[in-house]
């Protein structure tokens, strides 16, 4: 059945337009009345045969969309097989999208190879959301770590110097996830010394007894941030048989 499909896509309905290693798929949520799901189909399916594009159904759909759901889980069992997995999200205007994605997977591999490390990174990305002035990217971060000592600081630098090239590159430091004790770091060498002294000011004023964002973003401190815990990745890799 998987080849027959492949051969029809490639082949057949999109008329040798579509190339398995190039091809894009779109996974779309209607939302309303039986009335307003039937006329957004029909736009959507008008606007994709005008660029190309073809409907794969409702089935395809839901299964691209629980995917989201197993990413996690999928994680946890690589690890297993010294491969370690993580992904981070920006938020990029329209006009820079191309250039944070081709800037931050050079970025990626130039790191590795610099730290002479087992195999060939896999870096993937996708769009999860859009606006009028750009758009949510999720990276995929996936590296080996067999015979790699220190794998989750490793990975942590690799992680870093990506977050770094998307800042460079016109994209921003966190889309959703926030800034936390990760990424700290990078948002203080970005802001000036006046906007650090505003932000402790009110910390100061409003949460005195420090019961909020503790040690996170602007309010981290290096120097007192306890040691991370080791990592399952870390725990697992190095587990004797």
């Amino acid at each position: 059945v998987e080849s027959f499909m492949k051969f029809a896509l490639t082949s057949v309905v999109g008329n040798g337009t579509f190339h398995p290693h190039s091809v894009v798929c779109a996974t779309i949520s209607y939302e309303g009345r039986a009335a307003e799901v039937a006329s957004q189909q029909r736009e959507i399916a008008r606007l994709a045969t005008q660029h190309g594009g073809i409907s794969l159904g409702s089935r395809v759909g839901q299964s691209g969309y629980e995917l989201t759901f197993m990413i996690a889980y999928l994680r946890d069992f690589a690890m297993n097989y010294d491969l370690l997995g993580e992904s981070f999200e920006t938020f990029v205007p329209w006009s820079k999208i191309e250039t944070v994605i081709s800037s931050t997977h050079d970025r990626i591999t130039k790191e590795h190879f610099a730290r002479n490390l087992p195999g060939t990174p896999f870096v993937g990305c996708r769009i999860t959301q859009l606006y009028h002035e750009g758009a949510c990217i999720y990276f995929y971060l996936c590296i080996s770590i067999e015979g790699v000592p220190k794998p989750s600081d490793t990975y942590s630098d690799l992680e870093h110097a990506a977050k770094a090239a998307i800042l460079e590159h016109g994209g921003s430091l966190s889309h959703h996830h926030g800034i936390g004790k990760l990424r700290s770091s990078l948002l203080k060498e970005r802001s000036s010394p006046t906007m650090l002294s505003v932000m402790k000011g009110l910390k100061e004023t409003l949460d005195a007894d420090n019961l909020f964002c503790c040690r996170n973003g602007l309010l981290a401190e290096a120097d007192a941030i306890p040691s991370m815990p080791p990592t399952r990745a870390h725990a697992i890799c190095h587990q004797q048989p």
